[in-house]
């Protein structure tokens, strides 16, 4: 119809530690108004030459946490997933006991040299999956139109040039000089670092207390 305007359905796909560890790394002491997040995204990607209206459908953020780790645990789904159109994939993080073994005289010990304490491990699983499972999911049932993935992993290389060859344009949001291979396969970029001032909050008192984990999450 004449004079109608296409409305292009837009996703955010945040890889939270991909996210939060660089943020950590390069905003100094200051925290991410993890709320104020797809309202900037959307800003920036309204410069981009993407045809018709852009139609905000939501944000999904992707995290792992240690058991232990009641204090993000609680952030992310007691405050973020309660913002509006945001939602939260938690996912346990899996502990192990390892050994680390010289490379010059092959001495292997499994504690540590310093207190002694056993050499533990955590690794973060699922959450590529989870994200990827998401993104086609959404493009099967014909949802997406334009997706903005916040990661720098290369492991998410192979599945953007795959929904792009649908015709889904992924707008890549990364840290400057991180990524550069999932910035080749996007259809755009966004720099990160030159959003961090629009991002940048002070937070409460009362949070402050409560987030005491020992990385900042918020």
């Amino acid at each position: 119809m004449g004079g109608t305007s296409l409305l292009q359905r837009l996703h955010v796909f945040v890889d939270y530690w991909n996210f939060q560890l660089r943020w950590n790394e390069r905003a100094g002491d200051a925290r991410c108004n993890w709320a104020h997040l797809p309202t900037v995204l959307l800003d920036k990607v309204k410069t981009l030459p993407v045809s018709g209206e852009l139609d905000f459908q939501g944000m999904r953020v992707y995290a792992s946490c240690d058991p232990e780790d009641e204090n993000l645990r609680r952030w992310l789904e007691n405050f973020l997933e309660r913002q509006p159109g945001t939602s939260v994939v938690v996912l346990e993080r899996r502990r192990r006991f390892d050994h680390i073994r010289c490379r010059s005289c092959g001495y292997e010990t499994g504690t540590c040299p310093s207190c002694g304490q056993p050499l533990v491990w955590s690794a973060e699983k699922g959450v590529e999956a989870a994200l990827i499972t998401d993104l086609y999911e959404l493009s099967a049932a014909d949802a997406l139109d334009v997706a903005v993935l916040v990661s720098s992993d290369s492991d998410f290389v192979f599945p953007v040039a795959g929904l792009q060859g649908r015709g889904i344009k992924v707008v890549n949001a990364a840290w400057r000089g991180a990524g550069q291979e999932l910035a080749r396969a996007s259809w755009a970029t966004l720099d990160l670092d030159a959003l961090i001032p629009s991002l940048v909050r002070e937070p409460a008192n009362a949070e402050r207390k409560a987030v005491n984990s020992e990385e900042k999450h918020g």
